[in-house]
């Protein structure tokens, strides 16, 4: 009689989990951490329109050159380009501007099916004379070219104004994307070199000494806090909140404004080395950012310490590898991009480390074998003027 009973409740436990499991093919998987499920996405039409190659153009440098619009399309057509980012360096307030972002122009990308980003530098711009000079980021060193401003992430004002900007941008124009290029603190490694590093301003100080470690007292300096282990970690995680909490605050305002439109975020990589390192000298958890900020985009841009190798291989997004599957893996909704420069070394420096345009497409078809969803190049403007875009 026992071994029946035992018979009957196996075989009970079984119809059980069968039945448990044949619902669960009708049911969605659900996660343990509701914060796991991917964002529905007003914008997944526009997202797919800016698969594939884009290019940057800087609009002031651009106009400089007397393209037309007719000229400006057909050569972005040589190259297959589907979107282009408008990189607007200075202290543009995003009021409607004729002068910055000609109608003529906008129209002929549109019209022949081009999508039209707003770039931006995160944490500067050149100009900039307008804003207050509290904002600024402070480097160990003083910065000594005139012509760019560096403002901190630290700096809630700042932030707000960035949002307002972006508030106003896209009230203004119908952008299909916003993103934020440099957002990161400068500088890789420059702490124990030329000084190129903040913020290390009296407010940053003063808001992590107060407001970070809860101490009432003044500011710290930056020697007590580089020089104390656990107190430069926590300047690290300082440093990372700042410009998680920056990418979340553009990111709101773009979906409470437009939710059609793509809110991308830019980190960087460098050749063969660590996101712990980056994550050190760049204040950029890449790993945090698209798990906590969940931008639809994220691009990887290429570090200058590479595309100021006049040898750089057009392969070399090889050896990014470690942060672009990390960062994947990190959050498997995110779609990777990848930014590199084409034009800026050889600009500089003429006859050296000239991308000609065979590099170029070797570059773009070899991210997208990697699985980058796009990738864009620096810069279309200064490519012409070298006479190295595609014939």
């Amino acid at each position: 009689m026992n071994k029946m009973k035992y018979i009957l409740l196996h075989c009970s436990t079984l119809l059980i989990l069968l039945f448990s499991c044949s619902e669960k093919n009708d049911l969605p998987i659900e996660t343990e951490d509701p914060d796991e499920k991917p964002e529905v996405l007003e914008n997944a039409e526009n997202i797919k329109k800016v698969a594939g190659n884009s290019i940057q153009i800087d609009p002031i440098v651009f106009y400089s050159l007397n393209i037309s619009p007719g000229e400006l399309v057909a050569d972005l057509k040589k190259a297959n380009i589907t979107s282009v980012h408008f990189f607007l360096v200075t202290d543009w307030d995003g009021s409607k501007n004729d002068e910055l972002l000609r109608p003529e122009y906008l129209k002929a990308l549109k019209d022949n099916g081009i999508e039209i980003w707003a770039l931006f530098i995160g944490n500067g711009m050149y100009g900039g004379q307008k804003l207050p000079e509290e904002w600024k980021m402070e480097f160990l060193t003083q910065y000594t070219d005139p012509s760019v401003r560096f403002f901190s992430f630290h700096n809630d004002d700042y932030v707000t104004w960035q949002v307002e900007r972006i508030r106003r941008i896209l009230t203004n124009y119908d952008f299909i994307g916003i993103s934020f290029a440099e957002t990161y603190f400068p500088e890789w490694r420059t702490i124990n070199s030329n000084g190129f590093y903040g913020d290390v301003s009296l407010y940053a100080r003063r808001k992590f000494t107060r407001e970070y470690l809860g101490l009432n007292r003044s500011a710290l300096t930056f020697d007590a806090i580089r020089n104390d282990p656990t107190l430069y970690k926590k300047w690290q995680d300082y440093r990372v909140e700042a410009i998680i909490n920056f990418n979340k605050k553009i990111k709101e305002a773009v979906r409470k404004v437009n939710s059609k439109a793509i809110f991308a975020s830019w980190g960087i990589a460098l050749r063969n080395e660590t996101l712990g390192e980056i994550r050190e000298h760049f204040g950029l958890d890449m790993v945090r950012l698209v798990k906590e900020v969940k931008p639809d985009i994220f691009f990887i841009q290429t570090s200058s310490q590479d595309w100021l190798d006049p040898n750089l291989k057009s392969d070399y997004l090889n050896q990014y590898e470690y942060a672009r599957k990390t960062i994947q893996a990190a959050n498997p909704n995110v779609r990777m991009a990848v930014q590199t420069d084409i034009a800026s070394l050889s600009y500089h420096n003429p006859g050296i480390g000239v991308r000609l345009p065979n590099w170029w497409i070797e570059f773009m078809n070899h991210s997208a074998r990697l699985g980058y969803y796009t990738n864009t190049s620096y810069e279309y403007a200064f490519c012409k003027k070298q006479n190295l875009w595609i014939k």
